[in-house]
């Protein structure tokens, strides 16, 4: 007799578990919301805040990401951040990339400044949009980007979440990098090539004290403490620049992490001078460099778009600026090449095709005077062309749709699934991609700062994962 065949189990996949697990969490709403008060409270106790309010995740889950999709995002985030030194790089002596750039919101000697290592731009993080087929970085984030402590943060206490805990630890890559690790490893590259001597460096983040405590900077220095460095907040208008060194209070500090925008050190000349004076003199080594701000001035993505300028680029680097950086052209470029390749008046152009373009200002942030044309009356984008045409502090930006996914949210005491639109947030730390934050909200325009979105986390998925 012959025993009957049996079929082989059938393996769940990545879809059907998470699809499963958002069943449950609609049908027992009272213990989501119950686990939700906990981990809330776990969020304000690791101090995961963003200002006098605390920012929290738009989503009761994370984000999850193939492996597909997360090398194709790093493939291209370390191919555009090779791109945007090149520029940096040249801006000192090509007249055609100074022309660019005529406003950097700093002065240009500190641009000037040798910061004791090679690469221009060490500790970025940017703005892209992925619809599930195309990818498009529509910013560049330079100039002091935060969220590097948070991440790790929201992470852990999802991993802990008994509804998506156990769907985290089967699917989720292992592998995926450490972003505060790589963080601290690309600082301490900085300060080694700087010719820094400290077997452990003293570090200082340095901002000014209503800005000092709290949040990002505080989780931050915790790991950097538990590191085996010592780190400490510093507020640089109490700092004395002495004994060819610089010291808060006799102590000698060896690296600082300059944890406010560039524009900040400009506010206090006289009580700036011993700090600005040591990274000048090249005392002390700090990251990001002050000539790193280039990169975060929305002009690089108009010069990176005009195909006259991919002299300056591999082609490689040229490739992937066509296909993943929207065409972008400043206000006062009033001749140019249109998207499609053809002579424009740029000013007629942005009329005739409101609802395929964005302007926007070239050293904004935090999402302000963003003017999305779809989204924006025809009197008012008539307004703001007009305005603005001409100014060589605005751009013109081709459209690209902020994607909409389903997010598992809280309305009324109960659970239910609502779309919202998800930026991805890329970090590329001394040119190696680490990691990526999303940021959700209901607005076109989404920022956490301006309070138009919640960070979430995204997972990448194991490989093979579908």
């Amino acid at each position: 007799m012959t025993g009957k065949k049996l079929e082989p189990e059938k393996q769940e996949t990545f879809a059907e578990a998470e699809k499963a697990m958002e069943d449950w969490m609609m049908s027992h709403s009272r213990e989501i919301i119950r686990e939700r008060t906990e981990f809330l409270t776990k969020l304000n106790k690791k101090r995961c805040s963003y200002g006098e309010g605390t920012t929290l995740p738009i989503s009761l889950t994370p984000v999850f990401l193939k492996d597909s999709t997360v090398r194709l995002i790093a493939r291209v985030a370390e191919t555009l951040d090779k791109a945007l030194d090149k520029v940096i790089d040249a801006y000192p002596n090509d007249a055609r990339v100074r022309s660019y750039f005529p406003y950097l919101d700093i002065p240009e000697e500190w641009v000037a400044w040798n910061p004791g290592y090679k690469k221009p731009t060490v500790i970025n993080r940017h703005d892209a949009l992925f619809n599930g087929e195309e990818l498009q970085f529509i910013e560049f984030n330079t100039d002091m980007p935060g969220g590097r402590g948070w991440i790790g943060v929201y992470e852990e206490l999802f991993s802990k979440q008994s509804y998506c805990g156990d769907l985290i630890g089967k699917y989720v890559n292992p592998k995926r990098p450490h972003v505060l690790e790589e963080f601290l490893g690309s600082l301490l590259n900085c300060y080694k090539e700087f010719g820094g001597k400290e077997k452990n460096p003293r570090i200082g983040i340095t901002s000014f004290k209503s800005y000092l405590v709290g949040s990002d900077a505080e989780i931050v220095r915790d790991f950097m403490i538990e590191k085996g460095y010592e780190a400490n907040f510093l507020d640089p208008r109490e700092l004395e620049y002495k004994k060819g060194g610089l010291y808060s209070n006799n102590i000698k500090f060896d690296l600082v992490n300059l944890a406010i925008r560039f524009v900040f050190y400009k506010r206090y000349p006289r009580e700036l001078k011993d700090f600005l004076g040591a990274i000048r003199d090249g005392a002390v080594c700090a990251v990001n460099p002050f000539r790193a701000i280039i990169g975060a001035h929305k002009e690089i993505m108009a010069l990176m778009t005009n195909e006259e300028n991919h002299d300056l680029f591999s082609a490689k680097e040229a490739e992937t600026i066509k296909k993943h950086v929207p065409w972008t052209r400043k206000l006062d470029e009033t001749i140019t090449l249109s998207p499609e390749g053809t002579d424009i008046s740029l000013h007629q152009y942005l009329l005739a095709h409101k609802d395929t373009m964005v302007i926007k200002p070239t050293g904004g942030a935090g999402g302000q005077d963003v003017f999305v044309g779809s989204n924006t009356e025809v009197s008012k984008w008539e307004s703001v062309v007009e305005n603005c045409m001409g100014c060589s502090w605005w751009i013109a930006q081709k459209a690209f749709e902020v994607p909409e996914y389903d997010f598992m949210t809280l309305e009324d005491g109960k659970v239910i699934q609502e779309k919202r639109n998800l930026n991805l947030n890329p970090f590329v730390f001394n040119g190696k991609y680490v990691g990526t934050l999303g940021r959700a909200s209901r607005s076109k325009v989404v920022n956490v700062s301006s309070g138009g979105g919640g960070l979430i986390p995204v997972f990448p998925l194991r490989p093979g994962v579908e």
